[in-house]
C-alpha cells in the first residue's frame, strides 16, 4: 500500500495519506507534501535533524499547522525532510505534535524542481478513520 495519494481535483492538490495511527497518517501527509514539491527518494535522513513542536484546538487545526511548519521549513529554511517521528498528545481541549524530522539541505540540483505550493487550506479537510487506517485529506493552494 502507498502511503499517500493524489485525488482528483480541478485545481491546486488534493492529497490522502494513511497511517495505522493518527501520528503515522500525520507523517505521511508531510511526505506527500514534501512529494509534490521534490523528490523525496533522493532526501538523505543522516544529514540534519530539527525538531518541530505545533499545537491545536483540534485534529484539523492540528494537521495545518503541522503541514506549515513542514512548508515554512522547506520554503523559507531550505529544509527538506525524508522521516517524521511524530507523536501526538491531547489534553486540556487541544493537541500537542512534537515531531522530529531527518532531512537535509535542500538541492534542487540533488533532489529535482516540483510543483510550488503556495499554503496549506483548511478546505476539504477531513481526518477520518478507514477500517483499520487512519487517514488525513487536505487540500495545498499551488
Amino acid at each position: 500500500m502507498r502511503w499517500y495519494k493524489q485525488l482528483d481535483y480541478s485545481s491546486d492538490a488534493f492529497l490522502e495519506a494513511y497511517g495505522r495511527s493518527y501520528e503515522e497518517a500525520f507523517a505521511n501527509a508531510a511526505r506527500a507534501l514534501l512529494s509534490l514539491m521534490l523528490d523525496i527518494r533522493r532526501v538523505s535522513s543522516r544529514g540534519l535533524s530539527d525538531g518541530c513542536e505545533v499545537e491545536g484546538n483540534d485534529l484539523e487545526n492540528l494537521l495545518y499547522n503541522w503541514l506549515e511548519c513542514i512548508l515554512n521549513r522547506f520554503s523559507i529554511d531550505g529544509r527538506a525532510y525524508s522521516r517524521f517521528d511524530v507523536k501526538i498528545e491531547c489534553g486540556h481541549g487541544h493537541y500537542v505534535l512534537k515531531a522530529n524530522m531527518k532531512g537535509e539541505r535542500y538541492d534542487p540540483q540533488r533532489h529535482g524542481i516540483g510543483r510550488e505550493v503556495k499554503a496549506v487550506t483548511y478546505h476539504e479537510m477531513n481526518i477520518y478513520r478507514k477500517d483499520d487506517l487512519y487517514a488525513v485529506r487536505f487540500l495545498l493552494d499551488l
